[in-house]
């Protein structure tokens, strides 16, 4: 139960230090001291539930006589239990609530100074928000400490988990070989240094994995032509793992908290040019002179994105082995409710894709909370079962999973929808166009270095055909070996990002169109796509890495063409050869799988003449009953 916290005493805290700081009101955004926004805050970062209570996603504003939290539809119902009467809401999705920055420009004088702790922006951020201000003649300044950390007396501690080496078997590359590529990067754009400052890609150049926000660690990398340092929290690396990182010409620094900044500064120093992501803390990237700065995407983002040989391999044999996990979790859910089982639920059902996937070779631990949805809960695109919201699974409605693991030489996702009774026909529609969105992306050859968002449409076409769309601009994401999901600026999206690279040869991005009907049902199917040279030059083609069948009494034969048909055999046939040929090889997967797979990639003719038959008897079946 939600209750609300009393915050009187530390607002007036935070408060006693605006005289000293020379402000006038103080922002706290969500986040720490790295703004990659593929994480959410640890519990030492989330300084809003210290001054508020408050656990969801928003922003802070406190003046002299007021605390404003401003945040989305999503946490409304939170924001509302949780703010004691200290508090206004500042509910975004309603037109008349200005923003902060509009707020602060109705609300104090030219010449007003507002505090923020320059850690908790990234340097786009802190340009924005100074520059917002500015127009209204109002200075941004970071203050001397974080008034919340100085006040926030049961802070939790942030102390840092064991980090530990990435086997070059599983990485394809050597730290040596990775510092090679990013010092040649260096050089080409005429840059002395370059600050790493994305978990992922410290993680990915170090050859290192932790578990502070798995599989990565607080961190940041440091690398001149040089020099190569990687900065870290106290204890965290062991002297054996040092002594490696020193033989590959990197250098272990346990500071993190306090003096990373001062530790930046000295190479900054001596350097003309230093390369900065745009998503860098402000507190660091401030240090640079702004001559000296080039903000853009970071080199090591794109050599990341482009898997190796050996990264290739590795994120195939775990989608195959996940889509085994798959197989074997709809063959045993499909038994257990044919059984009349009553208490398979969303979370027992999350549960057990979970020990399906722990039985796959190189397994880890999972990749994320799964997305576990019956029914209307399956229409909110993010949901997540709690006990609280957690259905029972029956024949009467969809069943969306979504679920991925770490695996050391790869990481998964993958997505199906299916009906357990009989489904609508408006599910049975909704879910057959993006199907052929699915296939059309799938199948489609285009230009090398394509922006993403010249695909997307590809994936929406058929729900455009009928008047319909689905909410989230995201259609694909990128995925590498054992590591976070969504990294980097690769993506099929609905907007252009001018971080966007291009696609090329041996990205892997995610293909997974959807639907959702508001309190009603959602539908999404979602497959990896490795990209391929094509056989003509300078463009690119897809193959599949996930071989998880789609469920054919969901597919509407009316609008499936021959060529969309023929895929679905051909996609169905390798399902069933490669996963028969894994099981062959493996020793715990249930007989009964086998049955079930071959039933599931049955050619959709004889699918559709076998059901044909059914409906035929039935009718025989009534005529003489008589």
């Amino acid at each position: 139960m939600l209750l609300a916290v009393n915050t009187t005493l530390i607002l007036s805290l935070i408060r006693s230090h605006f005289v000293d700081e020379g402000i006038q009101a103080y922002l706290i955004p969500n986040g720490g001291a790295q703004h990659d926004g593929l994480r959410m805050p640890s519990l030492c970062e989330e300084r809003i539930v210290g001054v508020s209570g408050f656990s969801g996603i928003g922003s802070v504003l406190v003046t002299k006589d007021a605390a404003l939290l401003w945040t989305d539809p999503r946490f409304y119902e939170e924001a509302e239990k949780t703010l004691d009467e200290n508090w206004t809401l500042m509910k975004l999705s309603e037109p008349e609530v200005p923003d902060e920055n509009e707020y602060l420009s109705q609300n104090f004088p030219s010449g007003s100074v507002v505090g923020v702790d320059a850690k908790t922006y990234s340097i786009s951020q802190w340009y924005a928000r100074s520059a917002a201000l500015a127009s209204s003649g109002i200075t941004l300044k970071t203050t001397s400490q974080n008034l919340v950390d100085a006040e926030w007396k049961e802070k939790p501690i942030c102390s840092g988990e064991t980090i530990v080496e990435y086997p070059v078997q599983f990485a394809g590359k050597s730290v040596q070989d990775k510092l090679l590529q990013l010092r040649n990067a260096l050089t080409a754009k005429g840059v002395d240094v370059v600050l790493v400052s994305e978990l992922d890609e410290v993680a990915w150049l170090f050859n290192l994995r932790g578990s502070d926000f798995p599989p990565v660690f607080y961190s940041f990398g440091i690398v001149s032509n040089d020099q190569a340092v990687i900065l870290v929290k106290p204890s965290t690396i062991r002297e054996e793992l040092k002594l490696k990182l020193k033989a590959a010409g990197v250098i272990v620094v346990e500071e993190y908290d306090e003096a990373e900044v001062s530790f930046f500064n000295s190479f900054v120093k001596g350097s003309k040019k230093v390369w900065l992501s745009k998503f860098v803390n402000a507190g660091m990237a401030l240090v640079v002179p702004p001559e000296k700065q080039l903000i853009k995407l970071g080199p090591v983002a794109l050599l990341e994105a482009v898997k190796n040989p050996t990264e290739v391999q590795g994120l195939r044999n775990a989608h195959l082995r996940d889509s085994l996990a798959f197989v074997s979790f709809f063959s045993w859910l499909e038994d257990e409710i044919d059984k009349g089982n009553k208490e398979v639920t969303e979370l027992t059902a999350s549960a057990k894709v979970n020990e399906f996937q722990s039985k796959g070779e190189h397994h880890v631990m999972s990749g994320y909370e799964s997305i576990s949805a019956y029914g209307a809960n399956s229409a909110q695109p993010l949901y997540r079962p709690t006990p609280e919201t957690n259905k029972v699974i029956s024949t009467d409605a969809v069943y969306l999973l979504d679920a991925g693991s770490h695996y050391l030489d790869g990481t998964t996702d993958i997505t199906r929808t299916i009906h357990l009774g009989m489904p609508r026909d408006i599910e049975k529609d909704r879910f057959t166009r993006i199907l052929k969105g699915h296939i059309a992306l799938s199948t489609k050859v285009f230009p090398n270095k394509s922006t993403g968002d010249r695909l997307d449409s590809f994936a929406r076409q058929f729900l455009w055909q009928d008047g319909v769309d689905y909410s989230y601009f995201l259609t694909g994401h990128s995925i590498s070996p054992y590591m976070y999901l969504h990294y980097g600026p690769h993506q099929i999206t609905t907007t252009f990002n001018p971080d966007d690279s291009g696609i090329e040869e041996n990205m892997f991005i995610s293909n997974e169109p959807g639907y959702f009907k508001d309190g009603e049902f959602g539908i999404r199917i979602e497959n990896i796509m490795r990209m391929v040279k094509a056989k003509f030059d300078g463009y690119l083609e897809i193959e599949l890495i996930s071989f998880v069948p789609f469920q054919l009494k969901m597919i509407k034969a009316e609008l499936m063409t021959s060529e969309e048909i023929a895929w679905l055999d051909s996609y169905h046939k390798e399902c069933r050869e490669k996963l028969m040929e894994l099981i062959d090889n493996v020793d715990y997967v249930d007989p009964s799988v086998r049955l079930w797979l071959i039933e599931a990639t049955k050619s959709f003719a004889e699918f559709n003449s076998r059901k044909s038959n059914q409906k035929l008897q039935l009718i025989h079946k009534f005529i003489h009953s008589r």
